[in-house]
């Protein structure tokens, strides 16, 4: 009883073996592209938010590095003079950032509400 070259000791032929391996290699090549996909979508749609915001954050930091040692963060209209100041806070410009955010946000629901 001489065993065939062809066959491996399992029982499957080269062949076969040869197709097991590409096919399990096309299978996990495609789920690995699905996932890919699907996990670059996600990171693509919060880096564009990060994007958005970011001017807030660094409005935020430059105005805390800016105050020296204490952590304080004035409201608009706490002081009497305040009013009379131009930049003293950036408050404003925080709220209209956070505002133009939302509106890009939303705006396919906007859109909707309007036509």
């Amino acid at each position: 009883m001489a065993s065939s070259g062809t066959r491996a000791a399992s029982g499957f032929s080269f062949s076969e073996i040869w197709l097991l391996i590409v096919a399990t290699a096309l299978i996990c090549g495609f789920l690995g592209y699905i996932v890919y996909d699907a996990i670059m979508a996600t990171a693509s749609e919060l880096l564009q938010r990060l994007l958005v915001i970011s001017p807030l954050f660094l409005i935020i930091i430059v105005h805390w590095l800016s105050t020296a040692t204490q952590i304080s963060f004035p409201m608009p209209g706490s002081e009497p003079s305040a009013i009379h100041r131009a930049g003293g806070s950036p408050w404003g410009v925080a709220f209209v950032l956070l505002l133009l955010f939302l509106l890009i946000s939303y705006q396919p629901s906007l859109h909707d509400l309007i036509s």
